[in-house]
């Protein structure tokens, strides 16, 4: 059930950024037909840096759902390090598409923002991979049983030597 839960939390996540995106182009896009720099390769940047600015908010979301979906500091969960991966993929393909079909004339812009999406996909899923490379780092190493039976032992051992030593106390005391 936790996995459903997870799921449902990541889809609501990046319907929220979907329609963001969206916006945010059709703002980007009303900008430059207004400056009529639609023929220049800034476009297409501007609109890669839209596409990002959407986007990266939902995937730091996406990795705090994921630190809450498995109870820090349990071990990671490799399925949905991977389910964040492809979904992070898969909006950057969509934002990029959407991007394509804000206008249908062949604009030059348009391959330089094919172009473009790779690396976008790649910073996003740095950012990503980072996360999960210093959760699995901050993880806390499990203990060796024979470590916790030592541990046990002294804790053990306090626990005995206190106890005598207010038994004396208490003697001496009632004396």
């Amino acid at each position: 059930m936790p996995g459903a839960a997870f799921e449902g939390s990541l889809a609501a996540i990046f319907a929220r950024c979907d329609a963001a995106v969206a916006d945010h182009l059709a703002k980007v896009k009303a900008r430059s037909e207004a400056l009529q720099s639609q023929d220049t390769s800034r476009l297409a940047f501007t609109l890669t840096e839209a596409i990002e600015q959407e986007l990266r908010p939902a995937v730091d979301e996406a990795l705090a759902s994921y630190d809450a979906a498995i109870n820090r500091p349990l071990t990671p969960n490799p399925r949905w390090e991977e389910a964040v991966r492809d979904r992070i993929g898969s909006e950057v393909d969509a934002a990029v598409a959407l991007a394509l079909h804000l206008d249908l004339a062949d604009h030059p812009w348009k391959p330089l923002l094919k172009q473009e999406a790779p690396q976008l996909r790649e910073r996003l899923l740095a950012l990503a991979d980072a996360h999960f490379a210093k959760l699995g780092k901050s993880r806390k190493p499990r203990r060796r049983d024979s470590a916790g039976l030592g541990e046990t032992l002294i804790r053990l051992g306090c626990l005995g030597a206190g106890l005598a030593i207010g038994a004396i106390v208490a003697h001496f005391a009632a004396n």
